[in-house]
């Protein structure tokens, strides 16, 4: 098969270039270091109990406890809320790995700010029950999923995908926000504590927001080589 007639050359992978290797090595790196911290964070599981000084707490934080604004969303309060939360999150995290460290590390953030932002703002039980939990997260990194898959140059199979999972992500979100409840809370039988279903909508908008920055700066950066 003659493959420059199927792919352009310069799309073919060169098996001798470090940089590919380097990146999947650092991708390997953060997704330990990520699962490494939900197995650390979620040890008082095991005596049936969750890490209460970890999860978000406004008038701790306030008291000076500021570890919570990172660690709350690594906490979880049943070994099922931990499965459900930590396998999604995992799964859509390792499929940034066009991203590089410094873009993954972005997108992370940018999804666990708004998704905690939008929380205090909108869900009042975040104030005695406090937040915890990857799914806001999850749902930001699932936008961006969704997003990069819409933006697919050469097939429309998987543009098409991406538009019905973003139309499904986004629906689900607004359901949530708008009735205070998430989807399919009954059958969970309370093994997710209380849930702030409005950090789903948050999390989803930190994602629509990190993607557009990076086309943003994509798009600068195409500029000046194109100028150079």
């Amino acid at each position: 098969m003659n493959l420059s007639k199927v792919t352009p050359f310069e799309a073919i992978p060169d098996p001798w270039d470090g940089r590919g290797v380097w990146k999947s090595a650092s991708l390997r790196r953060e997704l330990s270091a990520l699962a490494a911290l939900l197995v650390l964070l979620n040890l008082p599981l095991l005596h049936g109990a969750c890490a209460g000084d970890m999860i978000f707490l406004p008038r701790r934080v306030a008291a000076g406890e500021w570890w919570r604004v990172f660690t709350h969303p690594f906490v979880h309060v049943s070994w099922y809320h931990l499965a459900l939360d930590s396998s999604a999150f995992l799964l859509l995290y390792s499929e940034l790995d066009n991203k590089g460290c410094f873009g993954r590390i972005g997108c992370l953030l940018a999804c666990g700010a708004t998704s905690l932002l939008v929380s205090l703002w909108a869900a009042p039980l975040v104030q005695t029950h406090g937040l915890c939990g990857l799914s806001g997260i999850a749902h930001g990194l699932m936008t961006i999923f969704a997003l990069e898959m819409v933006r697919a140059p050469d097939d429309k199979r998987v543009r098409r995908a991406g538009m019905i999972t973003l139309v499904l992500v986004v629906t689900k979100c607004i359901l949530e926000a708008a009735t205070g409840h998430i989807v399919f809370e009954r059958f969970h039988f309370g093994a997710l504590g209380s849930p702030i279903a409005v950090c789903h909508a948050g999390g989803a908008l930190g994602g629509l927001g990190a993607w557009m920055m990076a086309q943003r700066l994509d798009s600068i950066r195409r500029s000046g080589t194109k100028r150079c």
